[in-house]
């Protein structure tokens, strides 16, 4: 009996002791796969943004940051009228981008400083239809119906390069294993305030009569006067927006 009783209570210990083993062995390992080595992994992406289509591609420099860079390109025409005065315009944007992404937590948000590169250009044809009234300056006519005017308009942005800062959730190199994310993000580039030049040929009337628009001292200072005025609203935004959302493969 004692026997017996001395087996039971050791098979009730081993099998006590096997339990606690398996415990021990089923907790769940961590999630969290530690970062990887500076330049260890590449990820390329495509997004699209207010800069246009871009692509990008990172690697990264330390547990908590990314290097990241890429370009982007957009082409569009786009219609408007000032005063009475319409604008055909096509701009073409052209950009390349550089950043260091901040990983303050372990859940994406990341805060970017960089720089960016941009070839922008807008041109625009001026016309106003025959017969109108229009305005320019402090200044009102009525378009010629037989020789009516028009004109080129243009933008001239006055830096290449510019700093940026961009705020963002999701990172291209995920430290979970996963190989797709979808990084978001918004933020400016500093481009400085763009200035507007036009010019206009053709006739144009007054109350006194008709003239050449080209030839006319009071009708180019009246131009003059809504070029400036023009360029005074483009003063108050010395900043480019950019928000841009896309998708990543980390290899």
């Amino acid at each position: 009996m004692q026997e017996s009783e001395s087996s039971s209570s050791l098979e009730n210990s081993a099998t006590k002791a096997s339990d606690e083993s398996a415990v021990v062995v089923s907790t769940p390992p961590n999630r969290d796969i530690p970062g990887p080595h500076p330049f260890s992994a590449i990820a390329i992406g495509l997004k699209g943004n207010t800069l246009g289509i871009g692509f990008e591609a990172a690697t990264p420099l330390a547990r908590r940051f990314n290097l990241r860079a890429g370009f982007n390109l957009i082409r569009f025409g786009y219609t408007f009228n000032i005063d009475g005065v319409t604008y055909a315009s096509q701009l073409h944007l052209g950009s390349g981008t550089a950043s260091i992404d901040w990983f303050p937590t372990r859940h994406g948000f990341h805060i970017s400083p960089g720089i960016m590169y941009a070839r922008n250009t807008m041109s625009a044809v001026s016309s106003v239809p025959p017969g109108q009234y229009f305005e320019l300056g402090s200044q009102g006519y009525t378009n010629s119906i037989d020789d009516p005017l028009n004109g080129t308009a243009r933008v001239v942005f006055p830096r290449n390069v510019s700093p940026m800062l961009t705020l963002g959730f999701g990172n291209m190199i995920p430290h979970t294993g996963r190989h797709f994310s979808f990084p978001f993000e918004f933020g400016v580039a500093y481009t400085g305030a763009a200035t507007i030049d036009m010019t206009l040929n053709g006739t144009a009337c007054t109350y006194d009569g008709c003239f050449t628009f080209a030839e006319n001292q009071d009708a180019q200072q009246s131009l003059r006067e809504e070029i400036a005025k023009l360029n005074e609203k483009l003063k108050r935004v010395p900043i480019y927006p950019i928000a841009s959302f896309g998708v990543a493969y980390r290899f």
